[in-house]
């Protein structure tokens, strides 16, 4: 039986899944919180490394299978495809000697994120709090099956050693790879990863295959572009940042689910609904029914909570601990709000 992190049955096998060509991605099912991909392309001598997961724990994991295509051609390059830690927490255990790269806005944001040591505290927080009646139990029982998978503690930040406005080719054992950043939209500073002679693109966050996907900066008519601009490079085979491995189809799938929720956060707005009813009724609709059969669709609150702002002439949400503990106890109350019906 295939699990999850957490030890539950999962949907789709995970592990190193190969795709062809010299290429991997690296799969954590169900692709929930922190369950998130990664990819390896092997080239003449060396390799890349795409994103290095959220501690280093599980980066030893994944580096350790993938010790076999890599035994030849050693990791000398690593991609960080923008600063949530699920991301790049895990870079200090790639070799010393490997260089690592990420867009500018995505490294300008890693300085501004929550650091190992605060989700340490949070997850032994939310464990004491858990144990509560009533609704500071709810939302402490949800962060902690969020963040129990993972060690927190034992994490040494490794920051990127260079950063690249707007696109740049890099080069590994004779194989270019185009790397593209097209956000903001998941975050501000969201890159991708093309590997034009395999037809593989790692879009990472840009795509959710069958999970719902978060919004943390927005605006979704920029993360729509970004899905066009992936639709473009006409790769057949596209490695989403959390699910499992998809292709032009799925991209156009999350496409149709922006546009659907933009209209639909619009509604909600104009009657001037705030963001934990709005989202009750947006899912509540029956034209969200094949979205509430995505992984953990109570995430939409904070996608309909960022698209919001920008209604309102805001930009993203700031990215402080208050901010998102006042957000995750309206994700645990749009959970248990529609129940059985989110499943």
């Amino acid at each position: 039986m295939h699990t999850t992190l957490a030890g539950a049955p999962s949907a789709f096998e995970g592990g190193l899944r190969p795709l062809g060509s010299g290429t991997w991605a690296w799969i954590q099912p169900d692709g929930g919180w922190g369950e998130a991909n990664a990819g390896l392309v092997v080239g003449d001598g060396a390799s890349a490394v795409i994103d290095t997961l959220w501690d280093q724990r599980r980066c030893r994991e994944m580096l350790a299978a993938m010790a076999g295509p890599t035994a030849d051609a050693p990791v000398r390059l690593a991609i960080n495809t923008h600063a949530d830690g699920d991301h790049w927490w895990g870079n200090a255990e790639l070799p010393a000697d490997a260089r690592i790269t990420t867009s500018s806005e995505a490294r300008t944001a890693m300085d501004e994120e929550e650091t190992p040591r605060g989700m340490a505290r949070l997850r032994r927080l939310t464990g004491l709090s858990g144990r509560l009646p009533g609704r500071a139990g709810e939302m402490g029982r949800y962060v902690r099956g969020m963040l129990e998978p993972f060690d927190f503690r034992h994490v040494d930040l490794r920051l990127p050693d260079d950063s690249f406005h707007g696109s740049a080719t890099e080069e590994v054992g004779g194989r270019a790879l185009e790397l593209r950043m097209l956000g903001p939209a998941h975050t501000v500073g969201d890159l991708i990863v093309h590997v034009p002679d395999a037809g593989v693109l790692y879009a990472a966050d840009l795509l959710f295959v069958g999970v719902t996907p978060v919004m943390w900066a927005g605006p979704v008519d920029s993360w729509i572009a970004a899905l066009n601009a992936i639709l473009a490079l006409d790769a057949g085979t596209i490695v989403p940042g959390h699910g499992p491995v998809g292709g032009p189809d799925e991209v156009r799938a999350m496409r149709d689910y922006w546009t659907w929720l933009e209209q639909a956060v619009a509604a909600q707005h104009r009657m001037g609904h705030k963001a934990l009813e709005a989202t009750i009724e947006i899912l509540g609709d029956p034209d969200a029914a094949a979205y509430r059969r995505w992984l953990v669709p109570e995430r939409t609150l904070i996608s309909v909570s960022v698209m919001q702002r920008h209604l309102e002439g805001d930009g993203p949400l700031p990215r402080t601990t208050a901010v998102r503990a006042a957000l995750f106890d309206q994700v645990a109350s749009v959970r248990r709000a529609l129940g059985d019906d989110l499943g």
